[in-house]
């Protein structure tokens, strides 16, 4: 039976899925094998429960969670109420997710109290003093003027918090969920999910229930069937786990594999335990996948089809990876948090070559052109331009950023990427460059701006200039040159260490140069494409 998704909302879509197949597996976890229709029951008492904590429609909730089941599952709670989950980068350190929790205004903090070896509770003690003498639900922080609670995943009874587990321990309100149903909208929010811009403050792209639309895309793009399994190795907290992953195995019956860190031998132990036949990855997944010893002979017949992107895909990794881990088909992808994860895809039947070139054309009803100018201008067949986007794949806006939206989306609705590229005449669509100053470190788009501002507050520092530097297996890694206060003197190192511990670590340098000035105009414009000149002549070969 075909779904018609176009006015459908997420918590429609989950309980149409809980009646199609309700005893075959949603989610597979560390511990645990949810079926649709458990899951959907999950879903009715979590839901309950986050309504008698005050969440309702509109109120944000902040989800710090590794890759596991409860991540899954307070999205579609706060999805079938009305309410939006904030992704926070399970990666990120005290100032960056305080940060986050302020300008979403989130009113619930959903949080892992360690893991890793990370003491995430502490961190949240130094964003919310004295939590642990609150009521949930009625929390009060000066810092924090919306947040009303924490609660805690896998955690016995803290003081000032509430267990995740807990919220869905009790029996749905149907008539609660009911009533807060019936107010939804298919425009509301349902996910934000924050990106760094060049001016190193974060934004939050907001996405609506129109992600079914993206889910249906992709899940047709890469053949997903029902029964199918998928990897969930890429992080829920970013758009290519949440959206790309979980909306179309919801949606057509396929089965989640959730991986909670990336370890490739453990992975291709997944691939051959749990028959998976679907996933995605950025090149650093495929190049340490092929790396795992005795790859060649370990059996991942069952692989079917894979997108692969993030970053520049060489001809060779992507020759190697459809070979010897035997897929059908390796696909390129392009795509960004605003769009949704994925824009343009290489067909499934499309030769390898294509792939290797890093091409690939529009995966649903939405349009996306190549523009010579502002004026929206198209490009010739050939010509590189600006990449526009326009239809339901592109995010309402920024949260409670007018002004970026209003740089980001002309009054036409033309999502303006940043990103450079042309159409050739088979109308595949290829990347040649970013016009944005950001990088990417193993799949994650690193600022420099936000980076530079890190650094200036070191007291020694006068100014920084960030830029990436080539890293064979993560594609570009942080270097950093810096021009010391009058008088300072530093040993590079001090840099690094001021930066770990204090931002994501794949925003700290690992490479710093001290310099006495940078490269400038004749009006004292820092020049600063001849330093990533510079540093890309250096890692040459």
């Amino acid at each position: 039976m075909r779904m018609d998704w176009r006015d459908k909302k997420i918590g429609e879509a989950l309980r149409w899925s809980a009646e199609q197949w309700p005893n075959r597996a949603f989610v597979v976890g560390k511990e645990e094998r949810v079926t649709y229709s458990e899951f959907d029951q999950r879903v009715d008492r979590l839901a309950t429960g986050l309504l008698g904590l005050g969440v309702t429609r509109g109120d944000n909730v902040a989800c710090w969670l590794t890759n596991e089941p409860d991540w899954i599952l307070t999205w579609l709670a706060c999805c079938r109420i009305g309410a939006t989950v904030v992704s926070i980068n399970t990666r990120y350190k005290t100032q960056e997710v305080e940060f986050i929790l302020r300008q979403s205004d989130a009113k619930l903090l959903v949080a892992m109290p360690h893991y890793w070896e990370i003491n995430y509770l502490s961190m949240i003690e130094e964003m919310v003093p004295d939590f642990e003498h609150s009521t949930p639900g009625e929390l009060k922080c000066e810092n924090l003027p919306e947040l009303r609670g924490v609660v805690l995943w896998k955690a016995e009874q803290y003081p000032g918090t509430v267990s995740l587990q807990s919220l869905w321990a009790g029996e749905a309100d149907f008539e609660a969920l009911d009533k807060a149903a019936a107010a939804l909208e298919v425009e509301d929010p349902v996910v934000i999910i924050y990106t760094s811009g060049t001016t190193g403050v974060p934004k939050g792209a907001m996405h609506c229930h129109r992600v079914l639309l993206e889910g249906r895309d992709f899940a047709k793009a890469l053949h997903m069937e029902p029964g199918d399994n998928v990897l969930c190795h890429l992080p829920l907290y970013h758009v290519a786990g949440s959206v790309a992953t979980v909306m179309p195995a919801m949606q057509h019956g396929a089965t989640i594999v959730t991986m909670d860190q990336w370890e490739p031998s453990a992975a291709i132990e997944l691939i051959e335990r749990e028959r998976i036949n679907i996933m995605g990855g950025i090149p650093t997944h495929f190049i340490d996948m092929l790396s795992v010893p005795g790859i060649e002979n370990r059996d991942t017949h069952c692989l079917k089809s894979a997108w692969i992107g993030g970053a520049p895909v060489t001809p060779k990794l992507a020759i190697q990876a459809k070979k010897i881990l035997k897929f059908d088909a390796l696909q390129a992808v392009y795509g960004l948090t605003e769009t949704m994860g994925g824009t343009t895809l290489s067909e499934f039947e499309a030769p390898i070559e294509v792939t290797c070139e890093n091409k690939g054309k529009p995966i649903g009803d939405f349009e996306v052109k190549v523009v010579r100018n502002d004026a929206g201008e198209t490009a010739l067949i050939g010509e590189d331009g600006e990449i526009w986007v326009r239809g339901y794949t592109v995010m309402l806006g920024y949260y409670k950023n007018e002004q970026a939206t209003r740089e980001a989306i002309n009054q036409d609705g033309w999502f303006k990427t940043g990103d450079l590229g042309h159409y050739d005449e088979e109308g595949y669509l290829k990347i040649t460059g970013r016009a944005k100053e950001m990088f990417i470190v193993g799949g994650s788009n690193a600022y420099p701006a936000e980076i530079e501002r890190y650094i200036e507050t070191h007291p020694k520092v006068g100014q920084a200039v960030v830029c990436g530097a080539p890293h064979e297996r993560l594609g570009e890694v942080c270097f950093a040159f810096i021009m010391l206060k009058d008088g300072e003197r530093m040993e590079t190192a001090e840099i690094i260490d001021y930066c770990r511990g204090q931002i994501a670590d794949y925003k700290v340098p690992r490479h710093v140069e001290i310099v006495d000035d940078f490269p400038r105009t004749s009006t004292n414009k820092i020049q600063r494409y001849i330093l990533q000149k510079d540093v890309a002549v250096r890692f040459v070969g």
